[in-house]
């Protein structure tokens, strides 16, 4: 047996040694060189993007946005964790022009989806859409569709990898549980991911026919005439010829489309609760929003697509943004536009926008650095004449492009008069040509813009797609 060394002893290594000290050492000194330069930080966890758009939903039927009745307590509750814009303006007062826009980021008369009846024009080739954006950048995409207005034959699938579209018919739709159980079951697929993915429930749309449990809450015990409510039987409710129904009837039908609305509010609460528990509601932007209101005798007509008053276009918008985004303390006052939302969504994973987005980020707005108002711009009637609308900060032009309209031109203060009940168009002429002017620039220069673009072809819906329409009351 060796005897070990003794303490005061030291063994001296060869020359191969004394190398393969030096080499330790020098890679010693690299390490801890290495462990003192700044640490790179961790890459953030996936950031999942669902816009949920509700169809034909009104801004005031949400509790955070004026109702006292206790509809949207999940909706409400979204607001109150996120950020909730109380001057959200759509581009147009029906579903096809309102949600190319938010889907490409521009204008009607620019994306070219717009039409009469069962005329109607896609979205224009060679435009980028926001799903193709995303899809570029390595996120998965999905959309749930319900209605012919949003459908493949218009263009709305182009950058989804998955597109589940249901035509509606009448009573005959997918539900909004329906709707958000397909979107779960892709985001539970595909959780490990990145995703972008696009829910259209479209529950409040006409007929008004919400599930049992729904049908009588909010309508003060009366239930004649029973649910579904179609257009023949609300119509019923007035003379031919004659004044708006009378108030009851007219509390009675928006009570039965609150309770369309309160079940579409239980099933996005059941979609955030399921993101909690899949762990990816942290780290996700949600927003919901819709493509137009409802009108309820508000200006003397029923249901949508005919003006560009504010009960069709001036829509909800809520923002539940990833944890660590700019939130502000109080809701945005700002104007803003459908446009916006989704360079909004760009800006915040650190994207620009595809060059052909109108819109801009709306994240200054949320840091406190801008507060200013944005200008909207409406257009496109899917029945009667063509109008046009300039909202700004305080005041909304109105041009109706019929020749022979009987009011052509309409001035609003929209602050002082929401709901556009005084004409100040001869009241205030200086101010009126003032706007007239802003919107014939606007929309002379835009029409510059579109005939340099590729032409969009006229689509002639199918005899089912067609009978999808009628069902809903579109085919006049």
């Amino acid at each position: 047996m060796t005897d070990a060394p003794s303490p005061t002893s030291v063994a001296r290594p060869g020359p191969r040694g004394r190398r393969r000290a030096a080499i330790a050492l020098a890679l010693l000194a690299a390490a801890a060189a290495l462990a003192a330069l700044p640490t790179c930080s961790p890459r953030p966890a996936q950031r999942h993007v669902i816009v949920v758009l509700v169809d034909t939903l009104r801004r005031d039927a949400l509790g955070c946005y004026g109702n006292a009745d206790g509809v949207t307590p999940n909706l409400d509750a979204l607001a109150a964790e996120g950020v909730r814009f109380e001057q959200a303006i759509s581009t147009s007062g029906w579903t096809l022009p309102a949600v190319a826009s938010l889907l490409t980021g521009t204008w009607p008369t620019i994306h070219g989806g717009m039409g009469k009846g069962t005329a109607v024009f896609p979205i224009r080739e060679g435009l980028p859409t926001a799903a193709e954006w995303f899809l570029e950048r390595g996120y998965r995409t999905c959309a749930i569709t319900n209605a012919t207005f949003v459908s493949p034959y218009l263009g709305f699938d182009r950058g989804f990898q998955l597109f589940d579209h249901r035509d509606a018919y009448n009573i005959i739709i997918r539900r909004a549980d329906e709707t958000i159980d397909a979107a779960l079951d892709f985001l539970r697929e595909h959780r490990a991911d990145p995703c972008f993915v696009f829910v259209h429930i479209f529950d409040p749309h006409l007929d008004y026919d919400p599930p049992e449990d729904y049908r009588t809450r909010f309508t003060r015990g009366r239930e004649l005439p029973a649910a579904p409510l179609s257009m023949e039987a609300c119509r019923a409710l007035q003379s031919p010829a004659g004044p708006p129904p009378a108030p009851a009837d007219i509390a009675y039908v928006r009570g039965v489309y609150h309770g369309e609305v309160a079940f579409v509010d239980a099933q996005i609460g059941r979609l955030a609760d399921e993101l909690r528990r899949l762990g990816l509601y942290d780290a996700a932007a949600v927003v919901v929003t819709s493509d137009h209101g409802e009108e309820f005798w508000d200006h003397g007509g029923f249901e949508h697509g005919h003006t560009l008053y504010d009960e069709l276009v001036h829509i909800p918008l809520i923002m539940k943004l990833p944890a660590g985004a700019p939130r502000p303390a109080a809701p945005v006052g700002a104007q803003v536009r459908i446009i916006d939302v989704l360079p909004t969504l760009f800006d915040l994973l650190g994207w620009p926008a595809p060059e052909s987005f109108a819109g801009v980020s709306l994240l200054p707005w949320l840091r406190g650095e801008r507060g200013d108002d944005l200008i909207a711009f409406c257009e496109s009637t899917m029945y009667g004449s063509d109008k046009l609308a300039w909202r700004d900060g305080a005041h909304k032009y109105i041009h109706d492009l019929d020749p022979e309209a009987e009011v052509k031109y309409e001035l609003y203060n929209w602050r002082e008069d929401p709901g556009e009940t005084v004409n100040l168009f001869d009241r205030d002429p200086h101010l009126a040509h003032r706007y007239h002017q802003e919107l014939a620039r606007f929309y002379e220069d835009l029409k510059k813009q579109a005939a340099r673009l590729p032409p969009t072809r006229l689509r002639d819906l199918s005899p089912q797609q067609i009978e999808s329409l009628r069902s809903l009351g579109y085919v006049r």
